[in-house]
């Protein structure tokens, strides 16, 4: 895939992983670039426009737990690119103590803006077809006891993903759509981390679990973000750690299920 002339939306672009993503996309030549978040940062933003002048920094504040605002935000988009090809969805939060506003924003939110694109994207109703990259974490994949709320969340949107990328549903609406499970990397999740667990007898070993983990940076995994784009292999899920992306081979597990389903 190339990126030149391309519409994007991000969610969760406001910093992280999401703010280093629409920085990349512009920088590879996105015509238009979305984002989609409940948080202001206005200083990046204005940076982000100065850099690129002659293309297109849509901003928009919402909740992604929130369908119908979500729904309203991207036929407002749709109506102001003329066409979106690429969602790359990050918003998510890290709270175990507070489950319900997890599930919501991690795994709702993630479901909310991947179906909320469809109809603007599918070649079924009028679009070009495109890609869905849908970030979840190498704690969907493997458990960690520390984490298993927002462990669940990931590890749905694994599987709502690869749901979604059915070769029928493919060739008709002309979209593919791909995991990415990043390892542990720097961002604001790890912010009064220990406060967040529902096992706070288990903060001195959280910590020491913290203290252990080969770290990567926000604009790593963006640039592997971008290459898992580049890919363009539809119902792919890959592991970004150390700075690099590992495709993973999941073997179906259900033997008795028909091949049309």
């Amino acid at each position: 895939m190339s990126f030149r002339g391309k519409n994007a939306v991000v969610t969760g672009g406001a910093g992280g992983i999401g703010l280093q993503v629409s920085k990349q996309l512009l920088a590879a030549g996105a015509a238009k670039v979305a984002i989609i978040d409940m948080q202001d940062n206005l200083e990046e933003f204005v940076k982000l426009r100065a850099a690129h002048p002659t293309q297109s920094v849509m901003i928009v504040k919402m909740d992604v737990a929130n369908k119908k605002g979500v729904e309203a935000t991207y036929e407002e988009i749709a109506k102001t690119f003329g066409n979106i090809d690429i969602v790359v969805n990050v918003a998510g939060i890290f709270n175990d103590k507070d489950v319900q506003r997890t599930l919501l924003v991690n795994l709702g939110g993630i479901i909310n803006s991947t179906l909320s694109a469809l109809p603007y994207m599918g070649k079924d109703n009028g679009g070009k077809g495109g890609i869905v990259v849908n970030m979840s974490s190498v704690v969907g994949l493997d458990p960690m006891f520390i984490i298993p709320v927002y462990g669940a969340t990931k590890a749905g949107i694994i599987n709502f993903t690869r749901c979604l990328a059915n070769e029928k549903y493919y060739q008709r609406s002309g979209i593919k759509f791909v995991t990415v499970c990043p390892g542990a990397t720097m961002t604001d999740m790890f912010t009064n981390f220990t406060e967040k667990i529902i096992f706070p007898e288990t903060s001195d070993e959280t910590y020491r679990i913290l203290d252990r983990l080969n770290k990567q940076s926000a604009a790593d995994v963006s640039r592997c973000i971008l290459n898992v784009l580049e890919k363009d292999k539809n119902g792919a899920v890959y592991v970004i750690e150390g700075k690099r992306v590992y495709p993973l081979e999941i073997k179906p597990q259900w033997t008795g299920k028909e091949q049309a389903l």
